[in-house]
């Protein structure tokens, strides 16, 4: 099966077009480039295996943070990848339907455990399609957002025919408002990524939201310390930061806001814009890509959207400049 492409492939750009890593402006993904300040971690989180109180800890912190009701069930994983890899196996059968396009990874999972896929473009008709949906909120690469009516109607036509909606909220952090998870039903699974909001995503931190009885399949799937002792302590610290939440999340939405009116200025027409990361739209967008790699800036591509291009979110002042000189001379 074909490997899925993704942003933040920083190593190939330098390998193609010159240049040192130092070099590189990389916009390539939606990772928070300003991270959650580390203090220095506990030498026996690195010493030790992760034990219970740690673990508990976590859960709990994240628990507070996710606004997760209390007789549902939490689980954290090594990043999300690794829980929608074991998705498909602990799923009830039928047709599956992706709200796309989207997050390759799902659609590569699914397949790669033999379940038929649907891409469909509309949520009202993967409900009628599919005994499973999966959608992402904020969507990735296209920003476009769900209301949590829409989705809880959604919830319930599949709870009908016993089928199930998973919501992917990776980008969720930055538009808390949008979330599913305070309203939960028990035919819903959510999804939530640690390492994009908070900037740390070498951590390797995810989480589902569910009933028990996913979430316990989930954990039996992932084993025993499916989370380090490291990102059991930072994780743990970070949720509970609340003063730093609510600043980066104001941070955020200013710093997108700037970045898009620069954007713009320079001749690209915005589709979508979900805070740390935004789509862009113009007629000869790989031509565009291409200059930006010669002048060692990286953002994202799309071989089957051509004229579309997705920017991450830019440090400062000083990198926005540099986006806009390079834009500037070659649109």
């Amino acid at each position: 099966m074909t490997a899925v492409f993704h942003g933040g492939r920083l190593d190939a750009a330098v390998f193609k077009y010159g240049g040192s890593r130092e070099d590189w402006l990389d916009l390539s993904t939606g990772i928070n480039p300003s991270a959650f300040p580390i203090s220095e971690v506990n030498v026996a989180s690195w010493q030790r295996l992760p034990d219970e109180a740690a673990q508990t800890n976590l859960l709990t912190a994240a628990r507070n943070y996710y606004r997760v009701p209390e007789q549902a069930g939490l689980v954290g994983g090594n990043g999300t990848q690794a829980i929608l890899q074991i998705l498909p196996f602990i799923m009830v059968p039928g047709k599956v339907a992706i709200v796309s396009p989207t997050y390759e990874e799902h659609r590569h999972s699914w397949e790669a455990a033999g379940r038929k896929v649907l891409a469909v473009s509309d949520l009202n008709e993967a409900a009628h399609a599919a005994e499973i949906v999966v959608v992402v909120n904020p969507n990735n690469p296209t920003a476009v957002t769900y209301q949590p009516a829409e989705l809880m109607d959604v919830a319930k036509k599949l709870n009908d025919k016993s089928g199930f909606l998973i919501v992917d909220e990776a980008f969720g952090d930055v538009m808390p408002e949008l979330s599913v998870v305070p309203q939960l039903l028990d035919n819903m699974i959510i999804l939530r990524s640690f390492g994009k909001f908070f900037g740390l995503a070498g951590l390797r931190l995810g989480f589902a939201i569910s009933n028990q009885s996913i979430t316990g399949k989930l954990s039996a799937r992932l084993g025993p310390w499916s989370v380090s002792g490291p990102a059991l302590e930072i994780g743990a610290a970070a949720f509970s930061d609340t003063n730093w939440v609510k600043n980066t999340r104001t941070q955020i939405k200013q710093n997108s806001e700037d970045q898009i009116e620069v954007i713009k200025a320079c001749g690209l027409e915005l589709t979508g814009n979900a805070g740390l990361f935004m789509e862009f739209e113009h007629p000869d967008a790989l031509r565009l890509y291409e200059a930006l790699c010669h002048k060692h800036i990286l953002v994202r591509p799309f071989a089957e959207r051509t004229t579309r291009l997705r920017f991450g979110l830019c440090k400062n002042m000083e990198e926005l400049e540099r986006l806009a000189w390079v834009l500037k001379e070659n649109v």
